[in-house]
Parts: C-alpha cells; sequence; structure tokens
C-alpha cells in the first residue's frame, strides 16, 4: 500500500488554511510561481510553515523534488514575507539543481 503524498500535502494545506486562511494558499501559489519560472520541471513547493525571524513574520516554504523526478525529497526552500507576500530568498539555484542531481545519481544507481 502506497502513501499519495500529494494528498497528504493537500490534507496539510487544507489544515493550515483553517488555522491562517486563505493566506497560506497565496503564499503556497507564490511559492510555485517561483519554482516554475526560477528552476526546473520536477519540482514543487511544499507546504509552508510560519517563522520568525528578527520579530519578522515569514513563511518557510520547502522546495521538494517531485516522485517523477527522483522523489520526495526537500531540495531547498524560499522565505516569503507574511505581509506582502514577496519572495525574500531561496536556496541558491546551484544548491538546489545540485541536491537534485545527487538525487537522481543515487537512484539511478540503485536501480
Amino acid at each position: 500500500m502506497s502513501i499519495d503524498k500529494f494528498a497528504l500535502a493537500q490534507k496539510a494545506l487544507n489544515r493550515f488554511e483553517k488555522l491562517y486562511g486563505e493566506q497560506v494558499i497565496k503564499v503556497f501559489a507564490v511559492a510555485n510561481g517561483y519554482i516554475s519560472r526560477e528552476l526546473t520541471d520536477g519540482m514543487v513547493a511544499g507546504v509552508p510553515q510560519r517563522a520568525i525571524l528578527d520579530k519578522k513574520k515569514l513563511w518557510v516554504v520547502p522546495i521538494i523534488l517531485t516522485k517523477k523526478a527522483g522523489g520526495y525529497s526537500e531540495i531547498g526552500a524560499i522565505l516569503i514575507d507574511d505581509q506582502t507576500h514577496s519572495i525574500l530568498g531561496s536556496t541558491d539555484k546551484s544548491e538546489i539543481i545540485q541536491k537534485a542531481e545527487m538525487i537522481l545519481d543515487e537512484k539511478a544507481k540503485a536501480a
């Protein structure tokens, strides 16, 4: 019996929406927009988490390598401002790509 990670993520987002309102869905959309513009296929946003840094409210959104691309692994993160929903930073693109390639290499060796 396999676990449908997408369905679990959707349920988690629904629970977070009940806690934080529609804002969490907006943050998720901003993160996925960034991933589609700046990175490559096979990566999606994970469930946003709230954080506070120097009294500034943020969202930390994991960047996930999808199952099709190598298997549900967190390979980076995006920081999004709580108020403006602007992207404040992310894991360096080269590091994200390097982690994804490493996971794909490990998967190929295991096959």
